[in-house]
């Protein structure tokens, strides 16, 4: 006899069979109009899917046009979902906020845009509308106001994505996929990761600064078409042109009126009000004559309402007076930028130029280094680059940011591990870089280089370390300049330097998933002109990123380029990683007997590379060699070589090392049915994935640790373990570590078991249960006790 659940679940499915047949629809046709898949239908109606989300069932209601009394059966015959753990902030349940960068001033004059642009999302249901205006003009603060506003009428809430720091079109996807938490999702499937996402959601979704990026329009036209119920919201200096697309043009703020007077008449404009707001807030104690309130009536109008403009000049209200600053807006704007450019780009120059006058010439040339960085720098990055360009010791660099902070011109922001980091809003950034020109460009472009390539070095030498976690961190909020680093070597034909950086960030982009980004890179390099040293190296990133999307093919090939290339070198480190290399793509394709005196020799090499060059390989080589002895029966050898490897690997802290490890030292115990010492592995490397953020290396333990559970007959644990196993995979979008080698015939007898005791339905509702889980709760689940 059906349990309760499985007879809600009958019920639904027929309920929904039969309203949709009164309706006189077939699957495919309520498909169509629910914004769901045929298969999806099917699955509803067969009674194969479980516990559908409450969106779905709203969709298939509204398409069938039923009643309120049928409604409400439909949703009653569901059931209810497992309840989720309660956000941090109640008043934001299950409602990611907006996450825009905006200043926390009042928002003067833009309510009738707030209106008009909810109007347009709300009432006439447009799917895409693009902010444009020149830069300055509060597309970024306009766009959260807007959020804000509309945020209770999705369902399922607001995401937002900045993509200023973002330089590759090709990024935009990946960066949006990381945004929606789909973590590793930088494949070529990256487009169907996020359609499969957001396809059943009501979502607003907000991307700010998309002007330098727009041949990334194709790809979110597609997005937004396979999504019916995503709404896109964008910020840009242009529109993006595609079909859905609603262009709304941001205008500066209103300006006084020209018979303009009083402080009751620049009040009255969203101008003069936002002027005066900023005067107060940096003078507070200052009165306004008569000829001051005129004075800030002329600015208003000199400064043509930008916002930006404004909050630039009345930061120096704090030592000019109005008809000071105006005089000497005045100098600025005879002297501005070239008369084609529109107006308001004239002016805006003009404050700019003029907010640079007033620094000393120190403060002006650093303000030029500042625009050689992407995504902002470090104090200790500033100094490098400084230093280097002067070709002496950087002194006083504190000093002169602190200068340009004042003057409004740098932002100071904390990045993840507290280190301040000095910013400039994309317009002025942009207005820096154009400052940077002639032989000083080359000398500042050459330094910031040097730079990247030395963080870049000393990072590749940390991850394999005990101080990974927190480099990881470092490189993730530099890669912008590395990433730029790279691109302005190979315009400049320096091509060693863009290769090396390439060649030591394979690593990070491993770790963070980002192998298209590194393969895609690498191959760059390639295809310029890197000398023999330096062309094994990145040669190396080449195969690695290519091993880790799957094409194992390509990744031999890259392999033994290198190796050959180092051979004729006597470089032993990279023989070393080649000849491994190779191996694996050995192992991976079942050629065991080919892959093993690869890793000897791999062996070998580390010895002669000594410790800096070979250590760190040597500890995976020996647990490589171990999970190849596993698939031969060699348990007992298998496992001194890879205990050889684990000791190792925990000689520098180095996690990586140690969870590949464990994990080929879970199978072999699994093997010999030590379930105790399994579990221990398995719960050790869980931490260690996790404290890496390798959601590849998360979903093979994961697996692991519910054969584990099998053995203890903890089924419906066993069920969720392995749904939670195949969503990261999924996030993911590849089985990374190809040189783990699970026991697929163990797998299904685990999944049989699990089915036989909890039944079909049971198995099913509790493999959804872990499809369903956060990563935090998988590593809650995993950890806690039976």
């Amino acid at each position: 006899m059906p349990g309760a659940g499985q007879q809600s679940q009958e019920s639904f499915a027929t309920r929904l069979r039969d309203l949709r047949e009164r309706v006189g629809l077939t699957q495919q046709e309520l498909a169509e109009k629910a914004g769901l898949t045929p298969h999806g239908i099917s699955a509803l109606e067969r009674g194969t899917r479980t516990r559908p989300y409450p969106h779905t069932i709203r969709s298939i209601a509204d398409a069938l046009e039923v009643d309120e009394a049928d409604r409400s059966a439909l949703i009653a015959a569901a059931g209810r979902r497992a309840a989720r753990p309660a956000p941090a902030d109640p008043a934001t349940p299950d409602r990611p906020a907006p996450t825009l960068d905006v200043p926390p001033t009042v928002l003067h004059g833009r309510a009738s845009d707030i209106a008009a642009l909810g109007r347009l999302i709300l009432d006439e249901d447009a799917r895409v509308v693009t902010l444009t205006g020149p830069g300055g003009v509060g597309k970024t603060r306009l766009a959260a106001a807007v959020a804000d506003a509309v945020a209770d009428r999705f369902a399922d809430g607001v995401v937002a994505v900045s993509l200023v720091s973002v330089t590759d079109a090709g990024a935009v996807l990946p960066s949006l996929a990381r945004a929606l938490g789909l973590a590793g999702s930088d494949g070529p499937d990256v487009l169907e990761t996020l359609v499969d996402h957001l396809r059943p959601l009501q979502l607003l979704l907000v991307v700010d600064n998309l002007e330098h990026l727009l041949s990334a329009a194709p790809p979110l036209s597609q997005l937004t078409s396979a999504c019916p119920r995503l709404t896109l919201l964008a910020t840009s200096r242009s529109p993006l042109r595609i079909r859905a697309e609603l262009e709304y043009a941001v205008e500066p703020l209103g300006l006084p009126g020209d018979q303009a007077s009083s402080r009751q008449d620049l009040e009255a404009a969203p101008s003069g009000a936002f002027l005066l707001e900023r005067a107060l807030a940096v003078a507070p104690q200052s009165t306004l004559d008569e000829d001051d309130l005129r004075a800030c009536i002329e600015l208003c109008h000199r400064l043509a309402g930008l916002p930006l403009a404004i909050e630039l000049a009345t930061a120096h209200l704090r030592v000019l007076t109005p008809r000071v600053l105006v005089d000497r807006l005045e100098e600025a704007t005879a002297t501005s930028a070239a008369r084609d450019l529109p107006a308001r780009q004239r002016t805006m120059r003009a404050t700019l130029d003029w907010s640079l006058g007033l620094l000393s010439e120190d403060a002006r040339w650093l303000f030029q280094v500042l625009g050689a960085f992407r995504g902002g720098a470090t104090l200790d990055a500033v100094e490098s680059v400084v230093g280097a360009a002067e070709g002496r010791a950087a002194t006083g660099a504190l000093a002169l940011l602190n200068d340009l902070v004042e003057h409004s011109l740098v932002v100071v922001r904390p990045d993840a591990d507290g280190t301040s980091r000095f910013t400039m809003l994309e317009p002025v950034a942009q207005y820096a870089r154009s400052l940077l020109a002639g032989e000083e460009a080359s000398r500042v472009l050459a330094a910031h280089a040097a730079y990247g390539l030395e963080l870049a070095r000393r990072g590749a030498i940390e991850f394999e370390r005990d101080d990974q976690i927190a480099w990881l961190a470092r490189i993730e909020a530099a890669e912008p300049n590395l990433l730029i680093a790279v691109e302005r070597s190979l315009d400049s034909g320096d091509d060693d330097t863009a290769s090396l950086i390439t060649w030591y960030l394979w690593l990070f982009w491993w770790m963070r998933g980002q192998v298209s980004r590194g393969r895609r890179l690498a191959e760059l390099c390639l295809a310029a002109d890197p000398s023999p040293e330096v062309r094994c190296r990145v040669a190396l990133t080449a195969a690695t990123m290519s091993y880790a999307g799957g094409d194992v093919e390509a990744a031999h090939g890259y392999w033994s380029e290198s190796g050959t290339i180092a051979g004729s070198l006597g470089d032993a480190e990279v023989m070393a990683k080649a000849r491994a290399g190779v191996g694996l793509a050995a192992l991976a394709t079942g050629d065991l007997a080919t892959a093993e005196p690869l890793f000897t020799e791999s062996l070998e090499l580390c010895e002669k590379a000594g410790p800096a060059g070979g250590d760190w390989l040597a500890s995976l080589v020996h647990v490589w060699l171990g999970t190849l002895l596993l698939q031969t029966g060699k348990k007992v050898q298998a496992t001194s070589s890879i205990e050889r490897g684990l000791v190792l690997a925990r000689s520098r802290g180095d996690r990586l090392a140690t969870f590949v490890a464990l994990y080929n030292l879970s199978q072999a115990a699994i093997g010999t049915e030590e379930y105790d010492l399994a579990r221990a592995h398995l719960e050790e490397g869980i931490t260690l994935s996790e404290e890496v953020r390798d959601l590849a290396n998360l979903a093979y333990f994961t697996e692991a640790l519910a054969d584990v559970e099998a053995h203890a007959s903890e089924h419906s644990r066993v069920a969720t373990l392995l749904g939670a196993a195949t969503a990261l995979r999924e996030a993911v979008g590849a089985d990374v570590y190809t040189y783990y080698l699970p026991d697929a015939e163990l797998r299904a007898r685990t999944e049989a078991a699990a089915r036989e005791a909890l039944g079909d339905a049971g198995y099913e509702d509790a493999f959804r249960a872990g499809t369903e889980l956060e990563v935090e709760e998988l590593i809650d689940l995993a950890l806690s006790e039976v």
